[in-house]
């Protein structure tokens, strides 16, 4: 058995379902600058988006690399490009941020927020930092201390 390679991380869907998923995500977080989904599926898209803008600053080289992972879709390819050389031309590495939110109301499964460091995702930030403000409030409800609180005070929804 060889221990050098690594299991994927999305278990039970095939090689050619995880690269279209990873895909389709890339071109969303380039067009919209930031998605809500699932921690699993944001690391493997922070992963690619990640290489991707590395491979982009390397040169014609890798040009048929970003051709290849995006399908030769211009659009996409183009709009890459310039999120590519106006937002993320300074940094060196750390192109994306992962920020937890609420669960997901219908399987409460964990969501997270996965966006573009720069200057509109700042602005995007405040309902961000709404949302964190609620869960951390619903986590302490939750809490011991926060039963406790309740039932002293009385207070029920």
């Amino acid at each position: 058995m060889n221990k050098q390679i690594k299991k994927p991380r999305m278990q039970g869907k095939t090689a050619s379902h995880v690269a279209s998923l990873t895909r389709s995500l890339v071109m969303e977080l380039v067009r919209n600058q930031q998605i809500k989904t699932t921690p699993t599926k944001a690391k493997i898209v922070k992963s690619k988006f990640d290489r991707l803008v590395t491979l982009s600053k390397k040169g014609e080289a890798s040009e048929r690399l970003i051709q290849s992972f995006f399908a030769s879709n211009e659009k996409a390819i183009a709009k890459f490009n310039k999120v590519v050389e106006t937002q993320l031309q300074d940094r060196n590495s750390g192109y994306t941020r992962i920020i937890k939110t609420l669960p997901r109301k219908g399987d409460n499964a964990a969501q997270v927020y996965i966006m573009l460091v720069n200057a509109e995702a700042r602005e995007k930030k405040s309902e961000v930092q709404k949302l964190l403000e609620k869960r951390q409030k619903v986590e302490s409800e939750k809490s011991v201390a926060g039963r406790v609180k309740k039932a002293i005070t009385g207070t029920s929804k």
